[in-house]
């Protein structure tokens, strides 16, 4: 989303991160289960695909809050929700692995080979 937003760049998105709907106190609310532990929000916010307008997302470290600006049924608990993250370079060292998919499943797995690795 950096790229896009700040330098205008409209290459398609490389990164995505998949997560999973885990409330729904209001039609309004979503809560998922990846934060700041799982996705980096200081460059720029991640963008979920296929929701309706968002008015605001918080972040925790173990989840982020979506509000929405109109009521809506769905997404429902329990169902994935994928998010445009918002800066891959600060979003990729927070993990081990990278999953590369095609067409809904996993092609391979790619280590994070410098995870951890800064003195």
């Amino acid at each position: 989303m950096r790229y896009r937003t700040k330098y205008h760049v409209d290459f398609p998105f490389a990164l995505t991160m998949l997560t999973t709907v885990t409330s729904r106190p209001t039609e309004r609310r979503i809560v998922i289960d990846a934060g700041k532990k799982a996705m980096s929000s200081d460059a720029a916010l991640p963008s979920p695909i296929g929701l309706p307008e968002i008015a605001e997302m918080r972040f925790s470290a173990e989840h982020t809050t979506i509000d929405l600006t109109l009521p809506s049924e769905a997404p429902h608990v329990a169902d994935q929700l994928e998010l445009i993250v918002g800066y891959s370079d600060t979003t990729i060292h927070l993990h081990e692995t990278i999953l590369g998919m095609r067409a809904g499943r996993v092609e391979c797995v790619w280590p994070v080979a410098a995870r951890g690795k800064l003195q």
